[in-house]
């Protein structure tokens, strides 16, 4: 039904239907799985917190990628785990100011070496494309960095710290997946 009058009025065709399918159960998924996690943290009194995290995950993953998953439970147990442990364990541990860049230094090296990581749903990155991910993760690191370094440390700043480690890991495993599946 719905096909069918976007082929007669709009002239897509099977191909484009799919793929405007794919999005839009793409997009609905991602938006569950944000709104159930932000059930989690508003309960938790994190929602803050939270919505900070969101915001860098969302500008760096965008364009370095990262982990996928084929099932929606296993994303959202993975994305629930990222935000937990970013937001909720690991803010607790505490190091000297300089170290917070140097750790920062490390993401932006690993987003270098490892960046894009794309879903096996989308094309291949060309060369201009890998050079502008890597690019911009640096960018945006190198920002992060800059907010870190003018506003006092607080429970945002280092939510989205931390939030920018984690993805960093798990680009570099998303990585060795990706190397793996192909030998």
């Amino acid at each position: 039904m719905i096909q069918d009058y976007l082929q007669t009025s709009f002239g897509y065709t099977d191909f484009q239907i799919e793929q405007i399918r794919y999005t839009v159960v793409s997009l609905f998924s991602e938006i569950s799985k944000l709104f159930i996690m932000g059930i989690f943290f508003t309960m938790t009194h994190h929602l803050p917190q939270y919505l900070t995290a969101i915001l860098v995950l969302l500008i760096l993953r965008t364009c370095t990628g990262g982990l996928h998953f084929k099932h929606y439970s296993s994303c959202l147990l993975v994305s629930f785990l990222i935000f937990y442990l970013g937001i909720c364990q690991l803010p607790s541990l505490s190091f000297p100011k300089p170290a917070y860049f140097v750790l920062l230094l490390v993401c932006m090296m690993i987003h270098y070496l490892f960046a894009p990581v794309v879903s096996s749903y989308r094309p291949i990155p060309n060369g201009i494309q890998v050079r502008k991910s890597k690019q911009q993760a640096f960018t945006i690191i190198t920002a992060y960095a800059l907010v870190m370094f003018i506003v006092p440390f607080n429970q945002y700043t280092i939510a989205g710290f931390w939030i920018i480690q984690l993805q960093s890991l798990q680009l570099i495993v998303a990585k060795i997946l990706k190397r793996r599946s192909i030998s």
